[in-house]
């Protein structure tokens, strides 16, 4: 998994130029391959062969197809789809103005967000479906002008909750199901609701974090937990699992079947081993998506391709092998065409010859046929991929592992205002602040990937002012990743349910056991599957 998301970079962008028409880009790739814009990427004005080669079998596999990898011209980053008014973001499919989110999908007016589908006009927001509206979601769908929620589906006007299913004007409470005017789990009056939810000061900053110290609190020592974020599925292990079946130690995956060994899946069927799919028997990929077909072993093949193996940014491609940046191609070899008869004989050939002469790392890792690309072919260093959101490790700890690390930038900005220098309620906060450029508290924290400072944009502040909401007071780096502070991490342990209610039905303390997210030190009240819909719904 931490080598398929190392090649998973989504938020990491740099400026560049199109190696064609030399636009101005914000491409997810900083190394010397030359990148192609959309227009010159699908405008067939290379010859997208010119760099190909025949195998060298004196030589080891992925040798050469990192020299390939290295030279060929590859789309700058991961878009398809009608993708307007978004240059800021990746990964992303059918949208419209969205800036600096990421693995966004049929979305419209969408900021610091990512792993967000079918939603609208909202901001920093994580892993959530079909919410309007919103702010501060994680693990949610469905959610109309809800902000700080958690794991909660079709919530309306709500603040700060966990585990609420259909409510509406609820605040600071959990395990809610089809409630109105809930304060603290306690049910009020809409006179006295409105009262309280006033008195919180929701405007303000320390209102905010005063109401996020209890939320916190009530989260770990209140709530009761199932013991995993699974809905509307059967037979599914892992975490954040909705609409799907027969899913083993999967994560973000959603409207799939038969799925092993997989994160960000979705409508996807009969595959192992895959992150970011959408398509039906891969294996051991990374981006196979858009219908894509038995490919294994490749890295962004999209748009209909089937039949690839090792293949990287392809594009309707069928029956290639160890291909990079081929668009509508059939039976290539390292970026050189054949015959479909040559191919086949050709292809069990170099399958035996991966075998006889691997590759092998610094670290004295092996390569061989049906593993996929090496750690140290990665384009990204470990802090620009997914893996740092998942399985976080300092520079020294990844070099160590033999993972590339990326040098950040020295970033000059000249900082004009620092965080806590911003007006305390959003109604103190003026067009001017626009022109600020504000320092970050965490001061370019490398663990963050924090920017050192940022700036309000204009639709940002619109979005504050009508929802009445105080100014963020950290990058939205930094903010991302105290929102995966939410997120349990991407590992399964087995545990004991912690129910001790004898109306359940069972010995006490209940003993049913189930593979779970949450470690057995975690302090949280943890239930199986039974004992949670009893005792919540």
């Amino acid at each position: 998994m931490v080598r398929r998301l190392m090649w998973r970079n989504t938020r990491s962008l740099h400026k560049r130029s199109c190696g064609l028409c030399s636009k101005a880009l914000i491409s997810m790739y900083s190394d010397e391959a030359p990148v192609y814009c959309l227009e010159c990427w699908n405008g067939g004005a290379w010859d997208q062969l010119v760099n190909g080669r025949e195998y060298d079998f004196n030589r080891n596999f992925f040798d050469q197809l990192r020299e390939l990898f290295k030279i060929n011209p590859r789309f700058y980053a991961y878009k398809f789809g009608n993708v307007v008014n978004s240059e800021f973001t990746n990964f992303s499919k059918d949208n419209k103005n969205v800036y600096l989110a990421y693995s966004v999908i049929g979305c419209g007016d969408i900021m610091y967000s990512e792993v967000i589908d079918d939603s609208k006009n909202s901001l920093d927001c994580y892993g959530v479906n079909k919410v309007d509206g919103c702010s501060y979601n994680v693990d949610c769908e469905g959610n109309y002008n809800t902000h700080y929620a958690l794991q909660s589906r079709s919530c309306i006007d709500s603040f700060f909750v966990f585990d609420c299913i259909n409510c509406q004007n609820c605040c600071l409470s959990n395990n809610l199901r089809n409630q109105q005017y809930v304060f603290r789990n306690e049910k009020l009056t809409k006179e006295a609701y409105e009262k309280a939810l006033q008195e919180l000061q929701l405007d303000t900053h320390s209102g905010v974090e005063k109401s996020k110290n209890y939320f916190d609190l009530m989260i770990r020592d209140k709530a009761i937990h199932k013991y995993a974020s699974i809905y509307a599925s059967q037979n599914a292990t892992g975490d954040y699992i909705h609409n799907a079946r027969n899913i083993k130690n999967c994560f973000d995956t959603n409207g799939s079947e038969n799925i092993a060994y997989g994160v960000r899946v979705l409508q996807s069927k009969d595959s192992m081993d895959v992150s970011g799919a959408m398509g039906e028997l891969s294996y051991e990929s990374m981006g196979s998506t858009g219908n894509a077909f038995n490919n294994a072993f490749c890295y962004l093949t999209y748009e209909n391709c089937r039949e690839c193996q090792y293949s990287l940014i392809c594009r309707n491609c069928s029956n290639c092998f160890g291909c990079v940046g081929l668009t509508n191609a059939k039976y290539c070899i390292f970026n050189k065409q054949y015959t479909k008869e040559e191919y086949e004989v050709l292809v069990p050939k170099i399958k035996e010859a991966m075998n006889q002469l691997p590759y092998i790392d610094s670290k004295g890792r092996k390569y061989m046929y049906g593993e996929f690309f090496p750690y140290d072919m990665c384009p990204f260093g470990y802090n620009e991929g997914n893996a740092h959101d998942f399985f976080r490790l300092t520079e020294d700890e990844a070099r160590h592992k033999g993972y590339t690390w990326r040098d950040r930038e020295d970033r000059n900005y000249k900082i004009t205002k620092t965080s806590d220098e911003l007006p305390e309620s959003i109604k103190d906060v003026s067009d001017e602040v626009l022109n600020d450029v504000i320092g970050c508290p965490n001061n370019g924290n490398p663990a963050f990937q924090c920017t050192t400072a940022f700036k309000i944009v204009p639709n940002e502040l619109q979005f504050y002012k009508y929802k009445n909401l105080p100014l963020p007071r950290f990058c939205p780096n930094c903010r991302h990743y105290q929102r995966l502070e939410y997120r349990n991490p991407m590992h399964l342990e087995e545990r004991h349910c912690m129910c001790n209610i004898s109306s359940h039905g069972h010995s006490l303390p209940c003993r049913n056991t189930f593979e779970t997210t949450y470690a057995p030190n975690r302090l949280e009240t943890v239930y199986c599957e039974k004992c949670y819909q009893q005792e919540v719904y």
